[in-house]
C-alpha cells in the first residue's frame, strides 16, 4: 500500500477502538433503563411472563426504541417527540384494530391498522420503526384498553431517562463515533 492511501482495516479497528470506548456507559446505562422499565410495568400488573407473549412484544418494542433513544441519540427516530408520537398513535390504532377484529376479518383489520398506522407515522413526521410492534401485539394478543396505561407508563420512563442521560452527558459519548 502507497503512503497516503486509504487502509481500511486500520480504519475498521480504530474506529471499532473509539466506539468501544464512548459506548460503554451508554449500553450499560440502556440495559439498566430497560431493566427499570420492565420491573416499573411488571409491579403494574402486566405480566411480562404471560404465556400467550403479548407482553414480550411489547417489551421487545421498547427495547428497540431504548436503543434507538440512547445509543443513536441524534438520529431522526431518536427525537422525544417521534418516539411518543408514534406510540400513542400505534397504541390508539392497534387497540382500535384489536376491537374491530371481533367484528370484521383479523387479517383485513390488520392489514388495515398497519397501513393506517405507517401512513400517520409518515404524514406527522413521527418515524420511529418499533411502534409499528404495538399496534400489532394489541391486535394479535388482544390488549384490552389498560395496555394503553403500560404503553404511556413505558413512554414516560423512557422519556425521563433520555432527559437524564442528556443531563448527566451520558448520550453525548453515545454520539462521539466517528474517528476523527
Amino acid at each position: 500500500m502507497k503512503k497516503g492511501e486509504f487502509n481500511h482495516r486500520e480504519y475498521k479497528k480504530s474506529k471499532h477502538k473509539v466506539n468501544r470506548n464512548n459506548i460503554l456507559i451508554p449500553l450499560i446505562a440502556t440495559s439498566f433503563v430497560v431493566v427499570f422499565l420492565i420491573f416499573i410495568l411488571h409491579e403494574i400488573n402486566f405480566d411480562i411472563r404471560e404465556i400467550n407473549g403479548a407482553s414480550a412484544l411489547i417489551f421487545t418494542s421498547f427495547a428497540s426504541s431504548a436503543f434507538i433513544l440512547f445509543l443513536m441519540p441524534y438520529s431522526k427516530a431518536a427525537k422525544k417527540t417521534r418516539f411518543v408520537k408514534s406510540y400513542l398513535i400505534a397504541g390508539f390504532f392497534g387497540y382500535i384494530g384489536f376491537f374491530l377484529s371481533s367484528f370484521i376479518n383479523f387479517y383485513l383489520i390488520a392489514g388495515i391498522v398497519i397501513f393506517i398506522v405507517s401512513f400517520l407515522l409518515f404524514e406527522t413526521d413521527s418515524e420511529h420503526p418499533p411502534a409499528i410492534g404495538i399496534a400489532v401485539a394489541f391486535m394479535i394478543f388482544k390488549i384490552p384498553i389498560y395496555g394503553i396505561l403500560t404503553l404511556i407508563t413505558g413512554i414516560i420512563i423512557l422519556v425521563v431517562a433520555k432527559y437524564v442521560m442528556q443531563k448527566a452527558g451520558i448520550l453525548s459519548r453515545a454520539s462521539e463515533f466517528k474517528v476523527k
